[in-house]
């Protein structure tokens, strides 16, 4: 696996990848109403350009395919996390999110915060984060529930 610094260029297969995890990975979590709602997200193409450009984002690959790829805004906010469907459960996302970590680390960050699915919440249970709160959102004319997470770093 190679981790690499995301470009402009990696944004349509971030994309792809992040519509597909949303389909396969959060099924069972989400309704399809909800998935369509949330997968909107790619319409924003100048949040996605200002992501790549302005935060800590990095792609992972394997034998040339994007695995996972994974953005650390303003040094604590883990804004994406997202692995392929073909490399669940092999590293990817521990992998990234400890790139993350380390880079909050080394900027100083007292902690780590994120909003994560229900999908992601064990996985950010595992590296030490604890939920602040539980949140609906009203999005795209459905509500979806994620958890405000937060970790120490001491």
């Amino acid at each position: 696996m190679t981790l690499r610094k995301a470009t402009l260029g990696d944004c349509t297969m971030m994309q792809n990848l992040y519509i597909e995890t949303i389909d396969y990975t959060c099924a069972s979590d989400y309704d399809r109403d909800q998935r369509n709602a949330w997968k909107r997200g790619t319409e924003n193409q100048e949040r996605w350009t200002a992501a790549i450009q302005t935060q800590y984002f990095i792609v992972a690959e394997v034998d040339g395919n994007l695995a996972g790829f994974g953005s650390l805004e303003n040094g604590s906010y883990i804004d994406f996390m997202y692995t392929s469907k073909n490399y669940l459960r092999q590293g990817v996302a521990q992998i990234i999110y400890g790139q993350l970590e380390a880079r909050a680390i080394e900027l100083g960050s007292m902690s780590l915060t994120s909003d994560v699915s229900k999908t992601a919440r064990p996985f950010f249970e595992k590296q030490g984060f604890r939920v602040v709160s539980e949140n609906t959102n009203w999005v795209h004319d459905v509500w979806i529930t994620n958890f405000k997470m937060r970790k120490e770093l001491h």
